[in-house]
């Protein structure tokens, strides 16, 4: 549950005052570069979900349901209307709750390493294309 912090569960401290804690020897820490990638892979205790990044839940138009269609090297993406059979669910947070769906793109990345209990990110957009009946699909790759 969270916790709501209050001024009176904190003390504020101004620059030069008692209490203020000189930050030049503490270790700045950056991103991990190598954790790009437009899909998220998510295991929580061996359930797994898929996960859009902002940029391609945008790119998609954000909709709430998408067809996956897959080859040997790609997955698609493709914006649907509501009610469309065989269509996942877009959920909070541009999540797809589905492990088979999760299991079936983690082949196609096999060159990625997949950790128990955590989220990786993989895949990269190749082509955003608008389709003959004006829905809009994203291409991805996983090398």
């Amino acid at each position: 549950m969270s916790k709501f912090i209050s001024k009176k569960n904190y003390k504020t401290v101004s620059y030069g005052s008692e209490g203020y804690k000189d930050l030049s020897s503490f270790e700045e820490l950056q991103a991990d570069s190598d954790r790009k990638g437009e899909l998220r892979i998510i295991d929580n205790g061996g359930s797994w979900k898929v996960g859009a990044s902002k940029n391609l839940y945008t790119a998609l138009g954000e909709p709430h349901f998408v067809k996956v269609l897959m080859s040997d090297t790609q997955v698609a993406f493709k914006a649907v209307q509501d009610g469309t059979p065989g269509a996942y669910e877009f959920c909070k947070g541009a999540i797809i709750y589905s492990t088979d769906l999760a299991e079936k793109i983690k082949t196609l990345a096999a060159n990625t390493e997949f950790k128990s209990n955590a989220t990786t990110r993989c895949g990269r957009i190749d082509a955003v294309q608008t389709d003959e009946d004006g829905s809009t699909t994203v291409l991805l790759s996983f090398d």
